[in-house]
């Protein structure tokens, strides 16, 4: 379906998830109440700066959260929006590529619009990197599903228009506003190892810098944990 071009915008909601996926193949508890979603993308953009596309998918969202609901979630490296540093909201990005060419992009968005935060975090309180649940519904605000969904996409499509046309610095710069991890102290579990260190700033690709003792590492994934508040 991803890779059939008439297919490009299309857009999958569901009201729940059996087998909802996250990070590295974690389970992704999605039950009624959330907004699970998945769009279908063939962008013009490069292929190295596919690795930004989550990062400025969650820009867009934050943008969305703040019009709609009239609160401002902070965004941790790499895609999740939070809450009182309570996990709100992910992404998830699935690339095919072929050629040196991007084929397509699923964007897989998760959001804990009206959940039962208790029930969330009691199946996922052992697992790797918990650090809390947040959901809309705390927030007492009056917005529906379907408003939210609409203003994200509309940023969504503006966000996607930089990128197509490689603005990336913008991107890069808004979500460094809104971001609650450069500044921080950090410990990232990579396929190379852990690597700890000061968060600097993101770069091009969407890249953590970090720095520890003046050596520099370049970090494109990872299970991050902020070792200051």
């Amino acid at each position: 379906m991803a890779d059939d071009q008439k297919n490009d915008g299309a857009i999958i909601i569901a009201e729940k998830q059996t087998g909802g996926r996250g990070r590295s193949g974690r389970k992704w508890i999605s039950p009624k109440g959330g907004i699970w979603l998945s769009i279908i993308l063939h962008p013009k953009f490069d292929i190295s700066i596919t690795t930004l596309f989550p990062i400025a998918s969650s820009l867009a969202l934050s943008y969305a959260i703040e019009k709609t609901c009239k609160i401002s979630p902070l965004l941790k490296w790499p895609n999740d929006l939070t809450v009182n540093g309570k996990k709100l909201a992910g992404m998830l990005v699935d690339a095919s590529m072929q050629s040196n060419r991007i084929e397509s992009l699923v964007l897989g968005v998760g959001i804990n619009f009206n959940v039962n935060v208790k029930e969330i975090g009691k199946e996922l309180k052992n697992t790797l990197n918990y650090y809390g649940i947040a959901s809309l519904s705390e927030q007492k605000n009056k917005v529906t599903a379907i408003e939210l969904v609409q203003s994200f996409l509309l940023e969504l499509e503006k966000i996607y228009e930089l990128l197509n046309t490689n603005q990336t610095k913008k991107i890069i710069s808004e979500w460094t506003k809104r971001s609650s991890t450069i500044g921080k102290k950090v410990e990232i579990d990579t396929v190379n190892g852990k690597i700890k260190g000061d968060a600097i700033k993101i770069d091009e690709y969407g890249r953590l810098i970090i720095k520890n003792k003046g050596k520099i590492s370049k970090v494109i994934a990872g299970d991050i944990v902020h070792l200051e508040k």
